[in-house]
């Protein structure tokens, strides 16, 4: 079954990662923005045509658009990651990486794999 809301999620990021609105995209595509809504909301279910269109004007494979592998997905949450701590200081940064191992270790202590 084909994930749309997530194929939607996934066009969002990538359009906000080359600094787009939904009106630009819908320009350099010819479409409407309230289409871009509705496939980033995953209302509609944009053809495979559309969905190469969309990549080739956010500059990336379709592949990272619909598939589901867990490498394209690792990719895509590493991407969303470091695209938040983008901007941050190094004490910020520091500081996150400080929280994410006392997180882990206590994750370890009590034996979960989350």
């Amino acid at each position: 079954m084909i994930d749309y809301k997530a194929i939607g999620r996934r066009i969002a990021f990538y359009r906000k990662r080359e600094h787009y609105t939904q009106a630009t995209l819908a320009e350099k595509l010819d479409i409407s923005e309230s289409y871009v809504s509705q496939v980033e909301c995953g209302k509609v279910k944009v053809s495979l045509f559309r969905l190469n269109q969309i990549a080739e004007t956010l500059d990336i494979n379709l592949a990272l658009l619909v598939s589901d592998s867990s490498d394209i997905n690792d990719n895509y949450g590493n991407s969303e990651f470091l695209e938040v701590i983008n901007n941050w200081s190094p004490q910020q940064k520091s500081f996150l990486l400080n929280l994410l191992k006392c997180a882990n270790e206590q994750l370890d202590s009590l034996n979960l794999n989350i």
